[in-house]
Parts: C-alpha cells; sequence; structure tokens
C-alpha cells in the first residue's frame, strides 16, 4: 500500500495532541516530520492552546471527557478511535491508523499503512484525509455505522493474532523449548504465513493437514494439546473448525455403525493412531443431559464413541420399553453436533444374539434405592449391557451422569471387580432453568404433572438448606424435603439418605451424603439426588 500524493496548499498548519500514550507520541513525532507545527503531546485536563486541529489520543471511554474540558474551540477536533462513533463522541472528525504500538515508534510506523477516516462533514472529513496523507498513511473512508466492524477486522488481524502466538508459544513450550526459542523457531514461519495471505488470499495461502484432509495428523495435534496444554483446546478446536470450513473440508463427520466388528476397527485404528478413546453409553432420547456427557468426552479425548441402545434386560416386564421415546435420526443429529466420531447403534440381536445366557449381579449396592423398587433385575441388566460396551469399544474413560447415581457407584464397582481397564466419569446433573434434573422421560409430563415434577429438586434443596453440621440428623433432612414433596401432591416412591461411598443407610450427614429420591409423577417415573454437605 502506498500514500496517495498530496500537494500544498496544506489548509493544517499546527495541530495540539492530547494524550502522552503511545499513539500520541507516534503521532506527534509524524506531525512534526511533516512539518506541521505540534503542540504536546499534552496530559488530559492540560489547558489546551489555539491550534488548526486538536487531535485527542486517550482510550476510548476518556473521548467524550475530554471533549467537555476542551470547551468552545475554533479549532477541529479529532481522535484516533477505531471503534467510537464520530457522531455520538462529541467531535469533529476520526482518524483512526490501523498499526500497532507497542513504544517508541517514530514517524515510519506510519508510512504506507491504511488509516480510517471519517467526518461530520466535507471540511472535517477534508482536514482527516490530508492528515492521514502528510504522515504517510493511505486515507480510507469508514462511516460510523461501519466502524465497529472495521474495528474488529483490526482486532482480528491484531490482538487475536498476538493471542494465537501465545497459544502457539505454549504449546510449543510443551516440547521443551525455551519462550525464546519457540518464538525464534516459529517467528519465521509466522512472517511468511502472513506474506503469503496478502499476496494470495485466504484461501491459496492456506496450509497444513487440515487441507490436506489429514484428520489423524489433527486428532494426534488435538490429543497432544488435550494432555499438555488444554487450556488451548477449545482455540485449538474452534480454530480447527474454521479452517475446515475455509479449506472447503466436511471436517469431522460422525459415522453410524451398527456391528461390533465395525466399532472394533474404528478403535482398532484409533490406538494405532495414537488417540485416546471416550465411550459414552446412551439409550437414545438424547438431551442436554447426554450432550454434556459428549461434550466432556470430546474434550478429554481423540475419539468419542456414542452408544445409542435401549437395552432390554434393565426394563421389568410392566416397565416403559415399548413406549420408551426414539428418535435416531435426531439423536444422531445432536451426537454429531455435540462432537461424536461414531454412533454405535446395534440391533438387540447384535448384543444379545441368539443363545445368550450370560448375566452380570453387582452385589452389595443394588439392593436398595432402585434395585429395591424395581427389581434386582434391572441393575443386573445394567451391568451386564455395561460390561459389553466395555469389551466392544475398549475405552479409557467412559462417562456417566450423575444423576443416575446409583447406577455410576454399581458401574464402579463393576469395573473395580473385573479389573477393567478404563477411568469412569461421572458428570454433574443438567437441569432445566426451574431445576427439574433432565431425563429422556421428562416427554411423558403433562403441564401440570411437568409443574409438580420441580418438586423433586426443591426438595434437595430444602434438605440442604436444613443442614446444619456433620451432626445434622437424617430426619432432619428428611422431614424437610418430604415437606415439599407433600405440598406438591408428590409421594415418593423412596426418599432416603445413603453413603456416597457404599450407599449404606446414614443417620447423620458427616463428611457428606446421598439424599436420593424417586417419585411417579404423571406418566413418569422420575429419579433426581444430591450430596448433601455441612456448611
Amino acid at each position: 500500500m502506498s500514500a496517495p500524493s498530496h500537494t500544498p496548499p496544506f489548509t493544517v498548519a499546527t495541530v495540539t495532541i492530547v494524550g502522552r500514550g503511545r499513539v500520541g507520541r507516534a503521532l506527534a513525532a509524524a506531525c512534526r516530520a511533516a512539518e506541521i507545527a505540534v503542540t504536546g503531546p499534552t496530559v488530559r485536563g492540560a489547558v489546551v492552546p489555539d491550534a488548526d486541529v486538536i487531535l485527542i489520543c486517550v482510550p476510548d471511554a476518556e473521548i467524550a471527557g475530554v471533549v467537555v474540558t476542551l470547551g468552545a474551540t475554533s479549532a477541529l477536533i479529532g481522535h484516533v478511535s477505531g471503534a467510537t462513533p464520530v457522531v455520538t463522541s462529541g467531535v469533529d472528525f476520526g482518524m483512526h491508523p490501523m498499526q500497532t504500538f507497542a513504544g517508541g515508534e517514530g514517524p515510519e510506523a506510519f508510512r504506507g499503512i491504511g488509516c480510517a477516516v471519517a467526518g461530520r462533514s466535507a471540511g472535517a472529513l477534508q482536514v482527516a484525509t490530508e492528515l492521514a496523507i502528510r504522515i504517510g498513511a493511505c486515507p480510507f473512508p469508514i462511516d460510523d455505522e461501519h466502524r465497529a466492524g472495521y474495528h474488529a477486522a483490526a482486532s482480528l488481524a491484531s490482538n487475536f493474532v498476538v493471542t494465537l502466538l501465545g497459544a502457539a508459544e505454549q504449546v510449543a513450550g510443551t516440547s521443551g523449548l525455551t519462550e525464546t526459542d519457540a518464538r525464534a523457531l516459529l517467528a519465521p514461519l509466522v512472517r511468511s504465513t502472513v506474506e503469503n495471505w496478502a499476496e494470495r488470499g485466504p484461501q491459496d495461502a492456506l496450509t497444513g493437514p487440515i487441507t490436506r484432509g489429514d484428520e489423524r495428523t489433527v486428532e494426534r495435534q488435538r490429543s497432544a494439546i488435550a494432555a499438555d496444554a488444554p487450556t488451548v483446546l477449545p482455540l485449538f478446536d474452534a480454530l480447527a473448525a474454521s479452517t475446515r470450513s475455509l479449506a472447503g473440508k466436511p471436517g469431522r463427520r460422525m459415522k453410524v455403525v451398527r456391528t461390533i466388528a465395525e466399532v472394533r476397527a474404528v478403535t482398532a485404528d484409533a490406538r494405532w493412531a495414537g488417540l485416546t478413546i471416550g465411550l459414552v453409553p446412551t439409550m437414545g432420547a438424547l438431551h442436554e443431559g447426554h450432550l454434556s456427557l459428549i461434550r466432556q468426552a470430546r474434550a478429554d479425548t481423540g475419539l468419542v464413541v456414542v452408544s445409542l441402545f435401549v437395552n432390554p434386560t434393565q426394563f421389568a416386564v410392566d416397565e416403559d420399553l415399548d413406549a420408551y421415546p426414539r428418535s435416531e435420526d435426531g439423536d444422531a443429529a445432536l451426537a454429531a453436533a455435540a462432537g461424536a466420531d461414531i454412533l454405535f447403534a446395534p440391533p438387540v440381536k447384535e448384543i444379545y444374539p441368539d443363545g445368550f445366557e450370560t448375566s452380570i449381579h453387582v452385589s452389595g449396592i443394588t439392593e436398595v434405592l432402585d434395585g429395591l423398587h424395581r427389581g434386582a433385575a434391572h441393575f443386573d441388566g445394567v451391568a451386564t449391557v455395561v460390561a459389553k460396551l466395555l469389551g466392544i469399544v475398549s475405552p479409557d474413560r467412559a462417562y456417566f451422569g450423575q444423576k443416575d447415581a446409583q447406577q455410576v457407584l454399581v458401574i464402579r464397582r463393576l469395573v473395580r471387580d473385573l479389573d477393567i481397564p478404563v477411568r469412569i466419569v461421572a458428570c454433574p446433573i443438567i437441569r432445566e432453568p426451574d431445576g427439574l434434573a433432565m431425563s429422556s422421560r421428562n416427554v411423558y409430563l403433562d403441564p401440570a404433572s411437568r409443574l409438580r415434577a420441580t418438586a423433586l429438586s426443591r426438595a434437595l434443596d430444602a434438605a440442604q438448606a436444613a443442614v446444619v453440621d456433620s451432626d445434622t440428623p437424617a430426619a432432619i433432612v428428611l422431614e424437610a424435603a418430604r415437606g415439599v414433596l407433600t405440598d406438591a401432591g408428590v409421594e415418593p416412591e423412596y426418599l432416603e439418605l445413603r453413603s456416597v461411598h457404599d450407599l449404606a443407610a446414614q443417620d447423620t450427614i458427616g463428611d457428606g451424603a446421598l439424599l436420593a429420591v424417586a417419585a411417579q409423577v404423571g406418566r413418569a417415573r422420575l429419579n433426581d439426588n444430591r450430596i448433601l454437605e455441612a456448611h
């Protein structure tokens, strides 16, 4: 970019600059080099002598205050803000040099750069244009309506690039490089990349594994960042998605598989590539609770497998197996959007082929709560299908929701006792804005039942509020919770205080206790829980 020519006569002979920051000092030097008489930079609030132009070089939030302090003046007043509109700031013109000022810059900093100009009048715009040209910049008009977008582009191209390079430096540091070495290594790459972009445009300048469609390499990079620089991971994911879009690549596309052999082939490839594997077992009818598990798996692991299987062995004969909500297409779309790589949606006979006769029973923690009220076969079905899924996928981590707290304990004991090499991750309960725990069975609730259903979470809140200290008796918290349920016309199937470790009955809060509740509300059997702690 080269500055356009501008020849005398000039209309601006004197300039006063308000603001002694980096931009103010650099502009003063540039104006003097252009043979403009300069006063300042002055401090904010100082007496400003008469001049043709007063340039305000202060933070945006202080511009209006400086204008008020200046009072009546014959000078044209301008600011150098990129974002602040001319009209609403009380100045006559705006003149924003698109340049970074780290300190110590002289007149050369303005030569050949872009400079956004705007004016309340044609005369004011002419003055802004003249000043830009005389300091060596290239003026281009940006009206107030588009000023914020222009300034956002400048932030992306400058401030955010520094943030990005800081992240690259951080990741490089995980390889053992010092900050100085990382900059020396990356700086030539950054310079050539910017030059390529300036000469060729973004599409033609783009290189790297995403452009080549090498998603395996991208996943290896992602796994390394997740392990060694996890704070950078959200930025990496966002940039990878934007880069795929720029490159015209579809990016991560979830694959739906239905056989054990297909899943094992995919996971074998992932292990060969050095990826960790996350499993999110579901029965479908996905909601935000399930999606939070998928997102956590996406953040933690390189390959995310979501199973979609309504397990018949965990339903009693009088339960809602046939009516259980199913929508594979909708679930697939949600899972893909949340970050799943594989949706394993097997038919029943793939999991339970003809002649299947094995069942797993976990003792000690399945005889109470849901195990008592839904029957022992419920958790036998859960343990058996989870053991099969863990055996099929062989994940490094498997993700479950804390809403089914007893199920989490059962699975942890299953994994411990059978020496299954997987980490069980329990994720927080996700609730509706009114506190109702999200559940696939919430679709059964009519409006009146939906309102009553909030009593479960309110009962848990009331119980926590009743806790005074670790010696608070179970009877006190149970009474508080039961009162809320009674007022709502909800009769609990169970409401019990249990150990968070082994579900043993607990007489006091101790160092923390699980308050679990289940109730039939309208057509839906709902459950909820909370770990109560002393204040």
